[in-house]
């Protein structure tokens, strides 16, 4: 009887041991990745930023005609994928959209699609800099 008590004692030390590693090593891989990820981030300069955002809102216009107004909230940087996006607010007829942007993809909030033959109107900028610039 000892020797299953003692046996079933080992087993479950064991387990706890074993449930004790998985939960430090997912600790470990989840912090470290933050911390690699921001270590090879790639950083901007503003005027570095200040382009990529002018270079952004060019491109979204010419598949928005729509599109009043881009304000870029934060400068930017480079993500894991390696290219370059910032958080926006895109406005259209008024309303807000939230945004991620870069130059050759965004996501975020659903635009309301341009009218077929809607001429495009000219685009205020406001970037993350403070400056601002009237674009068409």
């Amino acid at each position: 009887m000892r020797n299953i008590l003692c046996s079933m004692h080992a087993a479950g030390s064991v387990r706890r041991v074993a449930s004790c590693a998985v939960v430090v090593a997912l600790l470990a891989g989840l912090t470290g990745c933050s911390f690699i990820a921001d270590t090879l981030q790639r950083k901007t300069t503003p005027a570095e930023n200040h382009k990529y955002q002018r270079i952004t809102a060019v491109n979204t216009k010419k598949y928005w005609p729509n599109i009043d107004v881009i304000t870029f909230v934060e400068e930017g940087s480079f993500l894991g994928s390696g290219t370059w996006s910032a958080n926006a607010v895109v406005t259209i007829d008024g309303k807000d959209y939230r945004q991620i942007l870069g130059p050759y993809s965004g996501g975020g909030e659903d635009l309301p699609l341009p009218v077929a033959g809607q001429p495009s109107s000219s685009l205020t900028v406001n970037y993350s800099d403070g400056s601002s610039e009237v674009i068409g």
